[in-house]
């Protein structure tokens, strides 16, 4: 069919619609006032079943209902994914590697002891001692050389003097020649004797049979010191018949002198004194230092305070004041002296006696695990009101015994008497012994 151009009414004049400038006015119409051709107007139902989803296979689902529209994607199952694992074995021997696709857990089983010990070898080279390896134990055994084969190692040198049995592995010297030691000459003075030679003239300065060292000229010279027989002899700077000799009183046993490494001067016995009141003694016959009464002003620390009391050494107190607590495991006093005092009046206080206790008597007091007030025999109450005194049973607190004093005479005592006697009183019982007492 060809197209034509539309033609309106404008003004009461035809004109023809100027596409695409001219619009026709369809205000007042819908898609309904048209008749649908092969252009199908659009609604959900259309669209929705102009779409189709395909699920290629694999892991998960994906579905489309073209009813709602709606897409659904259901990811892969613990299942499936479990299905993609496996678990495989190099087949080393050295533990297993397993896996159970239904709870996807891979277990491993560590590599034994057995395993390890049959991977390990041992070489023995040969050579002294031997070397083994167990694979059952895995315990490598070394042996050392044995004593023949170290000693089978060992020699000496011809013409050394040195003697080797192999057997003992014992060393030994045998006329061992001057050629092998280092120094086989002694030289005195300017002669020179060779070990296992004789010599019967010596070129020396000077020979005393008294004096074993002489240095600067011996005894009498500036300066000198001579070592002799027990003695040290040094000389001053001036050559006279002054000096000062060094002797050791005969020991008894070994004795070491030994010397700081310091500069200084030797101080002697005689030289030493203490300070007088200091309390040392010292005695310059021995060298021995002590103690003998050391004076409190000696002392960085001469007292003691115990609360606010002040104790000198050497002094004594009866009386300590201050003390905010005494702990002991025993306290005994005298009864006169012991008091209990109010915290905010110490006037008033607790005295306690113990004048009637038997001789040679330890009495105990124990004091409930109770708040209250201490009952004195002068303070206790001789009567109590009918209303307030009960009888009550030990196990249930509940049940209680009254009694009732209305009924009496004025200005009257009744007394009940109860018979020297158990057992159980009835309630007629009771009541006629409460009639009787009464009058």
């Amino acid at each position: 069919m060809a197209t034509r151009k539309a033609i309106c009414l404008v003004s009461g004049l035809f004109q023809e619609v100027n596409t695409p400038t001219d619009k026709l006015d369809f205000a007042g119409n819908s898609t309904t006032d048209l008749t649908e051709g092969t252009n199908l107007y659009y609604t959900n139902t259309r669209a929705r079943q102009s779409i189709s989803v395909t699920d290629s296979g694999g892991d998960g689902s994906l579905a489309y209902d073209n009813t709602t529209g709606v897409i659904t994607y259901t990811g892969p199952s613990a299942s499936e994914v479990r299905a993609h694992f496996s678990a495989a074995n190099s087949g080393s021997g050295f533990g297993s590697l397993a896996y159970d696709n239904s709870t996807g857990a891979f277990t491993y089983s560590v590599v034994t002891a057995a395993n390890i010990r049959q991977q390990i070898s041992v070489t023995d080279s040969g050579g002294d001692g031997s070397l083994s390896y167990d694979n059952s134990t895995g315990v490598i055994t070394y042996t050392g050389p044995s004593a023949s084969e170290v000693r089978g190692h060992f020699s000496v040198a011809v013409g050394s003097g040195l003697t080797y049995n192999s057997t003992t592995g014992e060393f030994g010297t045998s006329a061992i020649p001057n050629a092998q030691l280092a120094n086989s000459s002694i030289t005195f003075g300017s002669t020179a004797v060779s070990l296992g030679s004789t010599v019967t003239a010596l070129s020396i300065t000077s020979l005393t049979a008294s004096t074993f060292v002489n240095i600067g000229g011996g005894v009498g010279s500036a300066n000198s010191i001579n070592l002799e027989p027990g003695a040290i002899i040094f000389e001053g700077s001036t050559a006279d018949g002054a000096e000062t000799t060094l002797q050791v009183v005969d020991p008894t046993v070994d004795r070491t002198i030994t010397f700081p490494d310091a500069t200084g001067t030797v101080a002697l016995l005689t030289s030493l004194s203490v300070a007088a009141g200091s309390g040392l003694t010292y005695n310059s016959t021995t060298g021995e230092f002590g103690t003998s009464a050391i004076p409190n002003a000696q002392l960085a620390n001469s007292s003691i305070t115990v609360g606010s009391t002040s104790i000198a050494l050497g002094s004594s107190s009866t009386t300590l004041a201050g003390l905010t607590s005494v702990t002991s495991t025993g306290i005994t006093t005298n009864d006169s002296g012991f008091r209990i005092r109010n915290t905010t009046d110490i006037t008033k206080q607790i005295a306690f006696s113990a004048a009637s206790i038997t001789t040679s008597t330890t009495r105990t007091y124990t004091w409930p695990d109770a708040d209250g007030t201490v009952l004195l025999t002068t303070t206790a109450p001789t009567t109590f009101s009918d209303s307030t005194f009960r009888v009550q049973d030990n196990a249930d607190a509940t049940k209680q015994l009254a009694f009732e004093c209305s009924g009496i005479t004025t200005s009257t005592t009744r007394t009940m008497t109860v018979p020297d006697e158990s057992g159980t009183i009835s309630t007629q019982d009771f009541a006629t012994a409460i009639a009787i007492a009464l009058g």
